[in-house]
């Protein structure tokens, strides 16, 4: 199947509409080319949250609300998750598992919104912390996007996301290389045939900064203290990044 990448005036509202069809089966697909491995990542970004006392946090790009969730459960009394992703299909996804879920019976019900990540409607200094798994690579304007974290983060907040990575070994390169753009979409066709969004990322990489670049791209937005931790050689990076207090 031949494969055209969206232009970048194109690339918001592909993605949009990409993902609601992909929706039902994106979990499936995320534990089928990680071989489970992303919910083990996701739990070590929720490890590095400030969550004790009273907290606001942001999940953006929240997706099916899977890092959400985990942060829910964690939640101290009186504070509060805000999901928020411009996929309606996936945040469908995301309220129904988070009101079946919700175990902490004194955190805040939590909020899903649908809103545009270079435009959040959040004043500034609303979050304690922010999280955002394997959405940075999806917005239309990264550089916006990181300016808009900084502006809605509080003094002292903490940012944590989770995205793929440039492999670093040169040997290695070559098989992640052919892994993400051969066998990914197969597996993703297999799930949903003829679906094309399975095509789209792994092509998304391409534009998309080395972890070095994207680090240094933080600080450029303001944030400090930045750190990142690799895995499977830099196919997968969290980055940390702090706002000072």
């Amino acid at each position: 199947m031949s494969y055209k990448h969206p232009v970048p005036e194109q690339k918001a509202r592909y993605v949009q509409d990409k993902f609601d069809e992909i929706a039902a089966n994106y979990d499936s697909f995320n534990d089928l080319i990680t071989q489970g491995q992303h919910r083990k990542w996701k739990n070590l970004m929720v490890d590095r949250l400030p969550l004790e006392g009273k907290r606001t946090g942001l999940d953006l790009c929240c997706g099916t609300g899977d890092i959400a969730l985990r942060i829910l459960r964690r939640l101290d009394k009186d504070s509060r998750i805000i999901g928020a992703d411009f996929s309606n299909r996936m945040l469908n996804i995301a309220r129904h598992r988070l009101s079946r879920a919700r175990k902490n019976p004194h955190a805040l019900e939590p909020v899903l919104i649908n809103t545009d990540a270079m435009s959040l409607p959040f004043g500034e200094g609303t979050f304690d912390f922010i999280t955002i798994g394997y959405g940075l690579r999806n917005v239309s304007d990264l550089k916006k996007c990181l300016e808009e974290l900084y502006r809605v983060m509080a003094p002292g907040g903490v940012l944590v996301t989770l995205d793929t990575g440039q492999v670093r070994p040169r040997l290695l390169r070559s098989m992640a290389d052919y892994y993400m753009f051969r066998i990914v979409p197969r597996i993703g066709r297999m799930l949903q045939p003829g679906q094309e969004m399975y095509s789209y990322l792994p092509h998304s990489t391409l534009d998309y900064p080395h972890q070095d670049e994207l680090g240094r791209m933080f600080s450029e937005a303001g944030f400090v203290d930045i750190e990142l931790k690799e895995f499977l050689f830099g196919a997968s990076v969290i980055h940390l990044a702090r706002k000072s207090a």
